[in-house]
């Protein structure tokens, strides 16, 4: 499943590119909503909605607030950051729902040896989410190869590399056994370096190529 990344766009454009989906990610740290807003888009939508609201200079009250909205709202999934400091909080109320809690760890800079890898998921996996979102920087085919070997060992994962050197992890990972493959609208912004397209991916899934 493609699982369209919504992001620096009014409320309304946010609403009407729903249509077009399989799946979304709404990121509500770059859509100006008010709180009523962000209950209709998850209210209503008909298809799995993930709520995603990164720091982006934001208090932490405001995110877990539209967060928090979201999921009474009957958001499919939360993305919860790692060091997030509302974290046991946001996890409690998730639980109380059908929302499943994709908890995330994000490296910009670069990719962390085996080593390191397994201490962080171990640290995740102690909080018992429901999947585990692992994205890291990729300098080489060698850092996407490790973050893609992953899949040997762990089940309900969503890890890939941005970057240019990590854009083929992206569809190798949803080969591999992740559930959906976070992609930019054809005609909108994308949320990370390297992030392909929905058209980029319908293409590349038909020829085959990962």
């Amino acid at each position: 499943m493609l699982c369209t990344c919504l992001s620096k766009c009014d409320f309304e454009t946010c609403r009407q590119a729903l249509a077009a989906c399989e799946m979304a990610e709404i990121r509500l740290d770059t859509i100006p909503c008010h709180t009523a807003q962000i209950a209709q888009l998850f209210t209503h939508a008909k298809i799995p909605l993930i709520a995603t609201f990164r720091p982006n200079g934001a208090t932490a009250a405001a995110r877990l607030e539209a967060l928090q909205t979201a999921i009474n709202a009957g958001a499919a999934y939360v993305d919860i950051e790692t060091d997030a400091p509302y974290l046991p909080a946001l996890m409690q109320a998730a639980r109380k729902t059908a929302c499943k809690i994709i908890l995330s760890y994000h490296d910009f800079e670069r990719t962390p040896g085996d080593g390191e890898l397994q201490r962080i998921i171990a640290q995740m996996r102690a909080l018992q989410p429901d999947f585990l979102k692992i994205a890291t920087c990729a300098h080489s085919v060698a850092d996407a190869e490790r973050i893609l070997s992953l899949y040997k060992t762990e089940k309900n994962l969503l890890a890939f590399c941005m970057g240019k050197e990590g854009q083929r992890s992206r569809i190798k990972s949803y080969l591999l056994g992740a559930p959906f493959i976070y992609a930019a609208p054809d005609h909108g912004a994308p949320t990370a370096d390297g992030q392909l397209t929905v058209s980029q991916i319908r293409e590349l899934r038909v020829k085959g190529e990962g």
